[in-house]
C-alpha cells in the first residue's frame, strides 16, 4: 500500500496536552509515530486549545494550505472534527486539498457534557471529572461550540463539500469495560438519556444521517485517542515481538481504508 499523507487533528478532551510536555506526550498516543513507521507522512499541527471552531479551523486551514501533496487525509479527534469541517468548507483552497476526512467521537450535534457544564442543572454535572471542568472553564469558546444548540446550526451552516468522502466513527464505552477512564461518566449518559456514547459525545452526535459510518470502537472519548488504564503512558516506540496497542490496530483499518 503506498503511503498516505495524513493529518491528525486533535480536540479539546484528550489527555495528550495535559501535561504541559507536548514533545513527549502528545495527543494521538503514539498514533504518528506509528503510522510514520508504517511509510505515511504525518502532520500532528497544535491548533489553540482555547480556540472557538471558527479560529481552530482557520488555524488548521492555514496548516493544510502549507502541506505538500494533492491528496490529504484528515483524521480527527472530538472538536478537532468540527474544526477540519469548517476548514474545507470556509477556508479558501482547503477543499482541493482534502480527498477524505474521517471524524472520531466529534460532537456534530454538541455533547451533553458541554450542555451539562454550561447550564450546571443537569443531573450529569456532579459526575464530569474535575480535570473536564477545568479544562472548559479556561476554553471558553471551545466549549460554546461543544453545546448541542451551536451543534445545530454549525451543521446548517457548514455543508459538506461534494470531492470530499466523509467517515465517521462513534465510541461505546459499555463494550469497554472498567479499563477505560470514562466508564462511570459513560454510563450515566446512557441511564439518562438513553444512548450509546463514549462519556462525552453520543452515538446520534457522532454519526450524522447519510454519511459512511464504520464499525463503533469500544472504547471511550480518551481512549479513542490511545488512553486509557491499560494504555496509561506515552507509546512512542513498539516493543520487538510484542502485540501492537489495540488502538494502533484501529488507526491502521482507517488508514487502509483510505
Amino acid at each position: 500500500m503506498a503511503g498516505k499523507n495524513i493529518i491528525l487533528a486533535h480536540g479539546i478532551f484528550g489527555f495528550g496536552n495535559l501535561t504541559g510536555l507536548p514533545n513527549v506526550v502528545n495527543y494521538f498516543n503514539g498514533v504518528a509515530s506509528h503510522l510514520r513507521r508504517g511509510g505515511h507522512s504525518v502532520t500532528a499541527p497544535q491548533v489553540n486549545p482555547i480556540g472557538s471552531v471558527v479560529q481552530r479551523g482557520d488555524q488548521l486551514g492555514a496548516v493544510i494550505l502549507r502541506q505538500a501533496g494533492e491528496q490529504l487525509h484528515i483524521i480527527a479527534h472530538s472538536m478537532g472534527g468540527l474544526d477540519a469541517r469548517h476548514a474545507i468548507t470556509h477556508v479558501t483552497g482547503v477543499r482541493d486539498r482534502i480527498a477524505t476526512l474521517v471524524t472520531i467521537g466529534t460532537p456534530h450535534k454538541g455533547s451533553p457534557v458541554a450542555d451539562a457544564i454550561v447550564n450546571r442543572t443537569s443531573p450529569l454535572f456532579a459526575h464530569i471529572p474535575a480535570f473536564i471542568i477545568e479544562q472548559l472553564h479556561h476554553n471558553v469558546g471551545a466549549l460554546h461550540d461543544l453545546t448541542t444548540g451551536f451543534g445545530s446550526h454549525f451543521d446548517q451552516t457548514t455543508p459538506d463539500i461534494p470531492g470530499v468522502r466523509y467517515l465517521e466513527i462513534a465510541g461505546d464505552a459499555s463494550r469497554g469495560g472498567h479499563e477505560l477512564f470514562l466508564f462511570q461518566l459513560a454510563a450515566l449518559i446512557g441511564r439518562l438519556n438513553g444512548e450509546i456514547n463514549d462519556g462525552v459525545v453520543t452515538r446520534s452526535s457522532a454519526l450524522r444521517e447519510g454519511h459512511e459510518h464504520l464499525d463503533d470502537w469500544p472504547v471511550d472519548h480518551a481512549g479513542e485517542v490511545g488512553w486509557s488504564f491499560e494504555t496509561p503512558v506515552p507509546i512512542e516506540v513498539e516493543l520487538p515481538n510484542q502485540p501492537l496497542p489495540a488502538h494502533f490496530t484501529r488507526y491502521d483499518d482507517i488508514v487502509n481504508r483510505l
